[in-house]
C-alpha cells in the first residue's frame, strides 16, 4: 500500500518562493534589457546585477527541487518493509528503505512534547527535512509534511524516522497486519540517492578547479569591461594589422564579443566534457582547462584593444 503524505502549506510556500526569484530575475533582466539594449549604456552596477540574478539560479533550483520533492513524497509499506520515496524513481528519484524487522514500535510525534535539537537540512513550514536529535528517541532523519507532533516515528536500533502519511491510524493498522506476516526476503536499511546525486563529478576536485577558474575568468572580464564602458571613446580600433595599424574600427559594444565568445566556448566544451566524462575522463580535463585557457587568451586580446 502507498500512502501520500499528509496535506500541508510547504507545496505552496515553495511555490511562493519561486515565484518571487522568478520575479525578483524577471525585474532585474527588465533593468538589465533597458540599460543595455536601448540606451547603449553599461556599466559595473550593470554587472553587478547580471552577477545576481546568475546566482539566483542555484537558488532557484534548490526551491524547485525541494518543492517537487514535497509534492511527490510518497509511503510505500509492504511486508519486508516502508520504502519512503520521492520525485519517483529513476534519474532523479530518492528512497529511503526501513526493513520492518528492524522497526522496533512506532511512536507519535504528539506524545514526546519535546523539541528537534541540533538539527540539520533544509526545512521550511510544512517541508520537514534533515536529521536532528530528538530528545528521548535519538538521532532522527525526518521525511515529512507535518512539525514532529504530525508525525509518526518509526524507531529502529540506532536511528528513528520522521514520516508524516495522510492516513496515520490506516497506516498503523497495515504496519501491524503486514508486521505479523512476517518479511519475506531481507532487506538493508539504505539511502538510495537519486542517479544524479551519485555522479563522481561532485567530488572530483580537479573537474571543479578547471571549471571554476575558466567561468572566473570569464566572468572576471565581463567585470572589467563593464567597468571601463562608460569611459571609452563610441568608436574603437578593434583589430591592427601587421604593422601594428588599426583596420578595423567598430562601435565599443563590440568589445562584449570577446567575453560572450568565451562564454560560448566554455559552455561548449563543458557540455563535451559531460559527454566525454565517464569513458574518458582526461579528455574532459583537456576539454575544460582549454576553455581557461581561452578566456586568458580573451583578456589578452581585449587589453591590447582598449587604449
Amino acid at each position: 500500500m502507498t500512502w501520500r503524505a499528509k496535506f500541508s502549506m510547504g507545496g505552496l510556500i515553495g511555490l511562493l518562493a519561486i515565484g518571487v526569484l522568478v520575479g525578483l530575475d524577471a525585474l532585474l533582466l527588465h533593468l538589465l534589457l533597458s540599460e543595455s539594449i536601448r540606451n547603449q549604456q553599461i556599466s559595473f552596477v550593470t554587472f553587478l546585477l547580471a552577477l545576481v540574478v546568475l546566482s539566483s539560479i542555484p537558488l532557484l533550483l534548490l526551491a524547485v527541487y525541494h518543492t517537487v520533492s514535497l509534492v511527490t513524497l510518497r509511503y510505500r509499506l509492504d511486508r519486508n518493509g516502508v520504502f519512503v520515496r520521492w520525485l519517483g524513481s529513476g534519474w532523479f528519484g530518492s528512497e529511503q528503505i526501513i526493513p520492518i524487522r528492524d522497526i522496533q514500535r512506532i511512536i507519535s510525534g504528539r506524545e514526546l512534547g519535546g523539541s528537534v535539537v541540533r538539527r540539520h537540512g533544509l526545512r521550511w513550514p510544512g517541508h520537514e527535512r534533515g536529521v536532528g536529535m530528538v530528545p528521548g528517541i535519538g538521532r532522527t532523519r525526518f521525511l515529512a509534511s507535518q512539525p514532529l507532533e504530525g508525525q509518526l516515528l518509526l524507531v529502529t536500533p540506532g536511528s528513528a524516522f520522521g514520516i508524516s502519511p495522510q492516513d496515520p491510524e490506516g497506516f498503523l493498522r497495515a504496519f501491524g497486519a503486514r508486521q505479523e506476516m512476517g518479511p519475506n526476503r531481507l532487506l538493508e536499511q539504505e539511502l538510495r540517492p537519486a542517479r544524479w546525486l551519485t555522479w563522481p563529478l561532485w567530488t572530483d576536485s580537479t573537474a571543479w578547479v578547471l571549471l571554476g577558474v575558466a567561468a572566473f575568468i570569464n566572468l572576471g572580464l565581463f567585470g572589467y569591461l563593464a567597468a571601463l564602458f562608460p569611459g571609452l571613446d563610441f568608436q574603437l580600433p578593434l583589430h591592427f594589422n601587421s604593422l601594428g595599424q588599426a583596420d578595423r574600427i567598430g562601435i565599443k559594444m563590440e568589445l562584449f564579443d570577446l567575453p560572450i565568445i568565451g562564454l560560448i566556448i566554455l559552455g561548449t566544451n563543458l557540455a563535451l566534457g559531460l559527454l566525454l566524462y565517464r569513458r574518458e575522463r582526461a579528455g574532459s580535463y583537456l576539454l575544460w582547462g582549454a576553455s581557461a585557457a581561452v578566456q586568458a587568451l580573451f583578456w589578452l586580446a581585449a587589453v591590447s584593444i582598449i587604449p
